[in-house]
C-alpha cells in the first residue's frame, strides 16, 4: 500500500524520534511518501537529520500537498501537533475545507502523537477501516471529525469580511506570512473592508504589518476570505508533551530517493547571485538555489532567513529597525554576515529603495564584487544607520 504523509508543525520536529517511529510503523508492509510543510519545520528537520526520510523540497500548503499525494497514493495521513488538542482539530478542519475533493482517498489526521490526548481523526468514510488499524498500531484513540463551523462571514456584496480564528493569548497573527497583530484572547476576529484589514477583535493590530500586507502606498487589497491566515507563538516555548513512542526506527522504505541539494543552480563564472528577501522569510528555501548572499529586510525576516541560510553557509546582509516579533526559535548567521540596525520604522522604506536601486525592481541580481555591494548598501543607509553587527 502506498501511504502519503503530510507533516506539519514545528513541534513535531522537536521530537524527531516520535516522527521516525511513526514513519517506521507506517512503512511496515507499505511504501511511504513523507513530505514536510512549513519553513521552520524544514530547518528543524535538517537539524534533526530527517531530510533523508522526509521530502523538504516542496513548497505547497498542507491542503495542496494532500491533493498532490492523493494522485500517487492509496491513503494520505496528516501528521500534526497542535499546541493544544482543540487547535490541532481546528487546523485539520481548516485544511480539509480547502481540499477540492476530500473524499478522493482515505484521509486520516494523526494529532499530537506521543501525548496522552493524542488521537486519530478519519476525515472521510473511506478512512474508517484504516483508522482502526492505525489505532492499534500507533496506540491512539479514534475521534470523530469536529463539526464544521462557519468561520468566514461575507456581507455588503463582498465588501465586508469577518474571519474568525481560534488561537491562544500572545500568539502572533499572520496574514499571507506577515504579522498583522497579536492575540489577546483565544477567539480572534479579523475584519476587512473593501479588501483592507481594518481591525482585530480579540487582538491588537500591528500597523506596520498592515502597511506591509497592503504594499504601503500601493494600497493593494487582500481577499481575507481566501487569504493564508495562521497564528504562531513567539520563540519556542517548552511543550508539556514529551512522552516518546517506544518503537525502533528501522526498515523505512521511500518510493524515491531524496533530491540533491537546493544549491545546484549553475551561476555564470565570476559573478555571485544575490537575492532579496523582503518580509517573506517563508520563501527562503524557494529562493536560495545558487545564492551566494541574501539581503533580508525586516527584523523577523532577518532572524528567520538568517537561521535558514546559516545551515547552507550562505551569509546575509540584514536590514532591521528593532521591531521584532520574535518568530525565530533560534538566531544564527553564517560567517561574513552583517546586520544593519536602522532608526525605528526605517527598514521597510529602505527595503523598497534597495529593490529599486540595487535589484532594478526584481528580487534576484548578479554582482561581480559582493564586498563592494555591501559597502554600497551601507553608504545608502548612512543617514538612518544606527549600528552594524558582524558575524
Amino acid at each position: 500500500m502506498q501511504i502519503g504523509i503530510v507533516i506539519h508543525n514545528l513541534q513535531l520536529m522537536d521530537s524527531p524520534q516520535t516522527v521516525k517511529d511513526i514513519l517506521t510503523l507506517l512503512s511496515r508492509g507499505n511504501c511511504i511518501n513523507a513530505c514536510l510543510c512549513g519553513t521552520l519545520g524544514k530547518v528543524a528537520a535538517i537539524d534533526a537529520g530527517l531530510e533523508n526520510l522526509i521530502d523538504i523540497e516542496q513548497f505547497l500548503k498542507p491542503s495542496a500537498c494532500i491533493e498532490s499525494l492523493f494522485g500517487s497514493n492509496d491513503m494520505v495521513c496528516l501528521l500534526n501537533h497542535g499546541r493544544e488538542l482543540q487547535t490541532g482539530r481546528t487546523f485539520g478542519r481548516i485544511v480539509v475545507s480547502h481540499i477540492q475533493n476530500p473524499e478522493e482517498k482515505p484521509l486520516i489526521q494523526i494529532e499530537r502523537p506521543g501525548c496522552l490526548d493524542g488521537e486519530l481523526i478519519p476525515w472521510n468514510q473511506a478512512a474508517d477501516p484504516h483508522a482502526k488499524k492505525l489505532s492499534g498500531l500507533l496506540n491512539l484513540k479514534i475521534s470523530p471529525p469536529p463539526m464544521p463551523v462557519n468561520t468566514i462571514e461575507i456581507s455588503n456584496q463582498g465588501r465586508h469580511v469577518l474571519r474568525r480564528i481560534s488561537t491562544f493569548p500572545g500568539a502572533n497573527i499572520m496574514v499571507e506570512g506577515i504579522v498583522v497583530g497579536k492575540a489577546t484572547s483565544s477567539e480572534v476576529v479579523l475584519v476587512s473592508e473593501n479588501g483592507f484589514l481594518t481591525s482585530i477583535e480579540g487582538g491588537n493590530i500591528k500597523e506596520q504589518g498592515i502597511e506591509i500586507l497592503h504594499k504601503h502606498g500601493e494600497r493593494v487589497p487582500v481577499d481575507l476570505s481566501g487569504a493564508w491566515v495562521k497564528t504562531t507563538a513567539s520563540r519556542k516555548s517548552p511543550d508539556v508533551c514529551k512522552s516518546p513512542m517506544e518503537y525502533k526506527t528501522e526498515g523505512i522504505t521511500k518510493t524515491s530517493p531524496l533530491k540533491q541539494s537546493f544549491l545546484q543552480e549553475k551561476i555564470p563564472e565570476g559573478v555571485v547571485k544575490v537575492i532579496l528577501i523582503d518580509h517573506c522569510a517563508e520563501h527562503s528555501f524557494e529562493m536560495m538555489e545558487g545564492a551566494g548572499l541574501a539581503i533580508t529586510v525586516g527584523d523577523d525576516t532577518t532572524e528567520l532567513a538568517g537561521n535558514i541560510f546559516s545551515r547552507f553557509g550562505i551569509p546575509i546582509l540584514g536590514i532591521t529597525d528593532g521591531d521584532c516579533d520574535e518568530l525565530a526559535t533560534a538566531v544564527s548567521y553564517a560567517p561574513c554576515s552583517l546586520v544593519l540596525r536602522l532608526k525605528p520604522g526605517k527598514d521597510d522604506e529602505f527595503g523598497r529603495k534597495l529593490q529599486q536601486d540595487i535589484f532594478s525592481g526584481e528580487h534576484t541580481a548578479f554582482f561581480e564584487d559582493v564586498e563592494r555591494l555591501k559597502l554600497r548598501i551601507i553608504n545608502l543607509a548612512e543617514n538612518s544607520l544606527e549600528s552594524i553587527s558582524e558575524y
